[in-house]
């Protein structure tokens, strides 16, 4: 499933609990990424065969977790939309989890269009 597909799968409402989940910070700043998941899913994606991995990621303590790496979301946003999303074998996250994630890390790892400018410097020194 492409990136763009996900995200269209949501409604913000369904997606925005999930993205306070993983940000709690974002409850105050509603309008922000509301404006990111409309621009998300309204603009043309840029056809890739690159991929966002969902795996077991290991931190240097010792813990493990469920996730992507940074890596996969240094892009444009357009590219993003257009690549894959894969889920490695043991990955238990729900495709809710996965849509809030990749609309955290767009955000604040992706590069972002110029009319997303004012919003993504409010969220930055949030």
């Amino acid at each position: 499933m492409k990136l763009f597909q996900l995200l269209q799968s949501f409604e913000f409402d369904e997606l925005f609990p999930s993205v306070v989940a993983m940000y709690p910070n974002a409850k105050r700043h509603r309008k922000e990424f509301k404006q990111a998941f409309d621009m998300l899913t309204t603009m043309r994606y840029t056809p890739t065969n690159k991929q966002i991995q969902y795996l077991l990621i290991e931190d240097g303590s010792g813990d493990c977790y469920f996730g992507a790496h940074d890596s996969n979301f240094k892009a444009n946003w357009d590219v993003l939309l257009g690549k894959d999303i894969v889920r490695s074998k043991g990955v238990t996250l729900t495709d809710e989890e996965m849509a809030a994630n990749c609309l955290l890390n767009m955000i604040f790892l992706g590069n972002h269009p110029k009319d997303f400018n004012d919003s993504y410097n409010i969220l930055r020194r949030a």
